[in-house]
């Protein structure tokens, strides 16, 4: 009685932290609390403090659904091309051809900023590989077929979250390459079966692409600029590391995908 008595309250403790931690991420995304007189350095706690929060609920969902994406990762050589598709998300050609630069160099806003793309990183991996990912697999088939579809539809339902930036043709591309991300961070989980390693590769990707954006985008730079030379880097780069990623999700071994199922909390067929 006494250990059931304790789960009790354990549970009725974790649902109030979940719910108060939504509640906070929530409101925190449309309420602006003034923490610093700099703007972009308010902008960015501001964005980390409401990226904690959601973060912190969504592990604390993954604690109650059994969610084992945080013991040892494995396989860490596939965080190479993870990693590689990562950086290449930066304007390389631009950045040298003198088309951008990096006017906020101070210890503190550059601190901010990757303690941004961390938070980001890990709050939306949490939710996408670890949470959503897990519902998916344990809804669908537990063959290979379903272990497909759980990979494809989790990296759709990824990219389409993004809609919520607003609706216009810029939104739709970002969509379109976003779901192609998705796929990358979804290959990091099935491979590493760790969502932190999802997170580092999700930090990485974010502070490359959006390191040299404008104050108003929470970057520290003077605009992104994709000049000739780095998109046609990226787009080599990409379809590349795309082809490797897709033969490797295909040719995905049942014994693997048992294994990862089981830190899913789910016992394949």
């Amino acid at each position: 009685m006494h250990n059931h008595t304790k789960q009790k309250i354990q549970n009725i403790v974790q649902v109030v932290c979940i719910v108060a931690l939504c509640l906070a991420s929530i409101i925190l995304e449309f309420i602006k609390i003034s923490y610093l007189k700099d703007g972009l350095r308010n902008a960015l706690l501001s964005k980390i403090i409401q990226q904690a929060c959601g973060g912190a609920a969504a592990i604390l969902i993954m604690v109650r659904l059994k969610i084992r994406l945080f013991n040892r990762p494995q396989k860490l050589l596939f965080l190479i091309p993870c990693f590689i598709i990562a950086i290449d998300n930066f304007q390389f050609f631009s950045f040298f051809s003198g088309n951008m630069k990096l006017i906020n160099t101070h210890p503190l806003d550059v601190l901010l900023f990757i303690g941004y793309c961390l938070a980001v990183g890990l709050f939306e991996e949490c939710i996408f590989r670890g949470i959503l990912f897990s519902l998916l697999a344990s809804w669908l088939p537990k063959n290979k077929k379903g272990f497909l579809w759980t990979y494809v539809l989790s990296s759709i339902v990824f990219g389409a979250a993004h809609i919520l930036n607003g609706f216009s043709m810029g939104t739709l591309v970002q969509v379109g390459y976003t779901i192609l991300t998705g796929g990358l961070f979804a290959f990091c989980l099935i491979k590493t079966k760790n969502i932190l390693c999802c997170a580092a590769v999700h930090a990485v990707y974010n502070f490359c692409g959006l390191l040299m954006g404008t104050e108003g985008a929470l970057g520290l730079g003077t605009g992104v600029v994709f000049d000739l030379g780095t998109v046609i880097t990226m787009l080599v780069v990409s379809v590349l590391i795309g082809i490797f990623v897709l033969c490797k999700v295909f040719t995905y071994k049942d014994k693997e995908r048992i294994e990862l199922y089981k830190r899913l909390g789910i016992f394949a067929e």
